[in-house]
């Protein structure tokens, strides 16, 4: 069996209007239907749209009073949700979203990664993530982040650092 990639993330929210607005708000997502949830009457969902085949499921009460439990981090839990930006939208990111009333962390850089910070209204953790350099259009990018993982190894680094995912790149466009 191959799997063909992530169908979507279904993440349980407190309020289906307010996190629907968020996503759509905050991060230019786009609905594409909201129904009845088949396996529990008290609740419904909506798929979002996330751009480049990518969906996210939103999954909440009927009635936006309804008391839901807490989720705690642990095991079996999602730690975040990280969505994919190109660098050109990452460096608008923090000021967007300032603009649209959402409070998120000013960038950070990890390794090869660029990571602005966020929680959605049910408070999931978001992080907008960008490489520190972008492949090269139509490249296999799971291809690279491997090649960029063997470069670290050899170097005997303890991270895929930014050198490392150049090196990849620069292999790759050879």
């Amino acid at each position: 069996m191959r799997v063909l990639g992530i169908g979507y993330p279904a993440i349980i929210c407190r309020n289906m209007e307010e996190t629907i607005s968020f996503y759509e708000r905050a991060l230019g997502m786009r609905l594409l239907f909201m129904e009845p949830n088949r396996d529990d009457p008290e609740s419904v969902q909506a798929l979002l749209d996330a751009g480049s085949g990518t969906r996210l499921l939103l999954v909440g009460p009927v009635d936006p009073k309804m008391k839901l439990a807490e989720s705690q981090l642990g095991v079996g839990s999602m730690q975040y949700l990280s969505l994919r930006l190109s660098s050109a939208e990452l460096d608008t990111a923090y000021h967007e979203l300032a603009r649209a009333g959402v409070q998120a962390s000013e960038e950070i850089r990890r390794g090869y990664e660029r990571l602005v910070f966020l929680e959605d209204p049910s408070g999931v953790l978001i992080t907008l993530t960008a490489w520190t350099r972008e492949p090269p259009e139509g490249s296999d990018e799971a291809e690279i982040l491997r090649r960029a993982a063997a470069l670290r190894e050899a170097a005997g680094a303890p991270f895929v650092e930014d050198e490392h995912l150049a090196q990849a790149i620069a292999e790759a466009q050879a």
